[in-house]
């Protein structure tokens, strides 16, 4: 189970948790000011596609974080549900809590939802859990848990055929393929080249600003014991002059490659992709659809999406000599 008492007593990160698990099931998510708690209530719309038409819902979400001390929320501490939501014309309250609410705070909910034309829902640690053990919000685990996310290492998923399967693991989430064989290709080296990958050094500035290198998929070709592992380089454009060259990321994942490593697989094939990417963007996500769904069929019989990334390395070094 998730320890959300790992998340600091302040409610902050648990505020901010709350907030990327909304935006990542796809709402328009923003902040409201301080409330009297000192939390930040979240506003999100809901848009809703009908036979005939598309409406929206608008909801207000209130935070209470208290893992730390264990006590469920108290029907006083809800404060103000139905003020807060005929001020900003919200047509819902949830009210999210890392522990669980109490008997009356659960009745005074559905009081409002019965009494006041609100629908009301509470989200406690449990519900939480299940969120965070999609595919779409698994890594965010690792972000927030750092203990508790050494027993989610991988999550595997079918992906609707007998050698392509999606999955998670750790804060990565990657397609997978063999090229005959109906099982996914061996856990442990598909860890030690993300192990590998990990090691290879790129810009990192602030939080804005650092570049990422990440994987995508791991093609298994079964019969010649080699695979080939897709990656995407992201950068911001505001530091695109820190970009690592191809030549240099493949010298480092050729000379970091160790004997250890050798012992769970033999020295991959790669494909990189740089893309850019506006990482302050309230829609940026280091593992957005729009990376993947252009190369499922890549990703599915190991074809390079362009030149491997030894070709881009050899013909660099060619124009530099």
């Amino acid at each position: 189970m998730i320890d959300f008492s790992e998340l600091p007593d302040d409610g902050i990160k648990f505020e901010q948790l709350i907030r990327e698990i909304l935006i990542r099931e796809g709402y328009d998510t923003h902040w409201t000011g301080i409330g009297p708690d000192g939390g930040r209530d979240l506003i999100i719309t809901e848009v809703l596609n009908g036979p005939l038409s598309k409406t929206t819902k608008k909801w207000v979400v209130s935070c209470k974080h208290y893992a730390n001390s264990g006590r469920s929320v108290g029907r006083e501490e809800l404060g103000s549900p139905v003020e807060d939501c005929l001020s900003i014309k919200a047509d819902g309250y949830i009210l999210v809590t890392s522990t669980q609410p109490s008997a009356p705070t659960v009745t005074r909910l559905e009081e409002i939802g019965n009494n006041n034309n609100i629908t009301t829902l509470f989200w406690d640690s449990i519900e939480i859990e299940k969120k965070l053990l999609n595919p779409n919000t698994f890594s965010l685990i690792h972000t927030f848990f750092p203990v508790s996310c050494k027993q989610y290492q991988w999550q595997i998923y079918n992906a609707n055929s007998p050698s392509f399967w999606a999955a998670n693991y750790k804060q990565y989430f990657l397609y997978m393929s063999s090229r005959d064989a109906n099982a996914y290709p061996n856990l442990k080296g598909i860890e030690t080249i993300v192990s590998l990958i990990e090691r290879v050094e790129i810009y990192k500035g602030d939080e804005y600003h650092s570049h990422d290198l990440r994987v995508r998929a791991v093609y298994y070709d079964d019969k010649h014991c080699v695979h080939t592992v897709f990656m995407d380089y992201l950068y911001d454009r505001r530091s695109e002059e820190h970009i690592v060259s191809p030549d240099k990321i493949y010298h480092q994942l050729t000379s970091k490659f160790t004997t250890e490593d050798h012992k769970y697989v033999n020295q991959p094939d790669w494909d990189l992709n740089y893309v850019e990417a506006s990482f302050t963007s309230d829609h940026f996500h280091p593992d957005h659809k729009d990376y993947y769904l252009p190369f499922l069929r890549n990703f599915e019989t190991g074809s390079f999406r362009g030149k491997s990334l030894s070709d881009m390395a050899y013909y660099i070094r060619k124009y530099k000599r």
